[in-house]
């Protein structure tokens, strides 16, 4: 007898407790009623939802190109469009709502396209600053609404808003003070050189910051239609990503406001902050309910557009990721030969 030796991840423990902790959700709610509402989901919107989140990756994708112009650089729409599903899939298998694609997106970009490292990871440091800015500016808002009307979970949300906010203050921080910048990036990067399979190459880590520093000093100095089209995109592929929610109502079918959605939908992404399971899986699904229930939806209501997002905003995005991870390695192995 052939004995199988099962090597158990952390990564696979916490995507387990996070499926068993959507299961337990669902049984006290009501398997049978969730079950009897998703069923009555209209497949066309359903269609027209993913067609949507489709979408949101194309905005990223022109929003990313429009950034990278700033610099003086150009690349292909083809190649962002297939990074960005890949850093969906990164995410979407990394703790919290929010994990490393972006770091690998830009390592990527800067062999697909010939970009230097530093000035890759700064369009993507630019991204994320838009992202965060615009987000921590609504939800501020959004908590006000939620503090008013005596939110269950508000300590968490506070805590949540309070970290994003910190997280973002101290990048900038970093960012607008080079020596300390050189001195945090060599530390990290000596531990993960410690700890992992790499080399430590103090010259190509500091030529990276250097390029990095420069590129967003460059931005810093620069104002002119593309930072505004960038910031715009941005809002915009906010508007359509909670769109695609709303259209996830309409498909059961259920009215509700778009305020409400947004508000949920900006509460949801804020819980997934410090989650530690991947994509905010659990923790991010249970503040989704709870939140449209405080909108007096029913929870079996809450509980069917719960997953039917997360098969839209989760699924889709996961498996379209993995197959553009497949894309790009073939597209880099062209390029090598």
């Amino acid at each position: 007898m052939i004995g199988m030796k099962i090597k158990i991840t952390k990564s696979s423990l916490l995507f387990i407790f996070s499926i068993l902790l959507i299961i337990a959700i669902m049984a006290y709610i009501g398997i049978y009623e969730i079950f009897k509402t998703l069923i009555s989901a209209n497949p066309l919107y359903v269609i027209l939802a993913i067609v949507l989140q489709i979408i949101v990756s194309i905005l990223l994708s022109i929003r990313w190109r429009y950034i990278i112009k700033i610099l003086g650089c150009r690349a292909k729409i083809k190649n962002l469009f297939l990074l960005v599903l890949m850093g969906l899939f990164i995410n979407n298998i990394t703790p919290s709502m929010k994990g490393g694609g972006e770091a690998f997106r830009a390592y990527y970009l800067s062999r697909l396209e010939d970009i230097p490292k530093g000035l890759a990871f700064s369009t993507v440091v630019v991204e994320r600053v838009l992202d965060t800015a615009i987000f921590l500016f609504f939800t501020l808002f959004v908590i006000g609404y939620f503090v008013i009307a005596g939110f269950e979970y508000i300590d968490y949300l506070i805590l949540s808003w309070i970290f994003l906010f910190s997280l973002t203050a101290v990048i900038i921080y970093l960012i607008a003070n080079k020596n300390l910048l050189i001195k945090t990036v060599t530390k990290i990067s000596k531990f993960v050189c410690k700890y992992g399979s790499y080399t430590y190459d103090e010259d190509k880590i500091l030529k990276s910051v250097e390029e990095f520093y420069n590129s967003i000093k460059f931005f810093k100095n620069k104002m002119d239609k593309d930072i505004v089209i960038a910031v715009m995109l941005s809002v915009i592929w906010y508007i359509v990503d909670i769109l695609k929610l709303w259209v996830l109502f309409l498909s059961l079918p259920y009215v509700v406001s778009i305020i409400s959605v947004a508000t949920v939908y900006l509460i949801t992404l804020l819980s997934g902050v410090l989650s530690i399971t991947p994509s905010g899986f659990g923790m991010a699904d249970s503040i989704m309910i709870l939140s449209f229930s405080a909108f007096k939806i029913p929870p079996s209501v809450a509980a069917a557009v719960t997953l039917l997002d997360r098969f839209v905003s989760y699924i889709i995005p996961t498996l379209l990721g993995y197959i553009a991870m497949i894309f790009i390695k073939k597209e880099l192995d062209r390029n090598n030969s």
